[in-house]
């Protein structure tokens, strides 16, 4: 099962890199034994709060300005994401970030690693 959102922010990945934003998406994929009569591995009644309050601290944000962000490449925003998760949620496998226009963008997928 998953659960994707988009956030905008802005960011800085070098200090020659100019100030710009994108539109990111992401992707939290989530692993775990079926319950026996919904079949779903998590409640995303549950999930969602928790995914919520993560995307209200980076949406319409400069994320350098962010702890645990302040390099933030594709690669750190979604280990971010997935080291904040992991805390609350069990079963996150991975953790997948986009940038770009479909057919047009680039994006990385963190695996958890427990």
């Amino acid at each position: 099962m998953f659960s994707e959102f988009t956030f905008e922010a802005a960011h800085k990945t070098t200090p020659d890199t100019p100030l710009h934003g994108h539109t990111f998406k992401v992707k939290v994929v989530l692993t775990g034994e079926p319950h026996p009569v919904f079949g779903w591995s998590h409640d995303l009644l549950e999930v969602e709060p928790v995914i919520s309050a993560l995307r209200k601290k980076v949406d319409h944000s400069y994320l350098n300005d962010i702890e645990g962000l302040e390099i933030p490449t594709l690669e750190n925003v979604a280990g971010w994401f997935c080291r904040h998760l992991d805390q609350a949620i069990p079963g996150i496998d991975r953790v997948e970030v986009r940038r770009g226009l479909e057919g047009a963008g680039e994006g990385v997928v963190f695996r958890n690693r427990r």
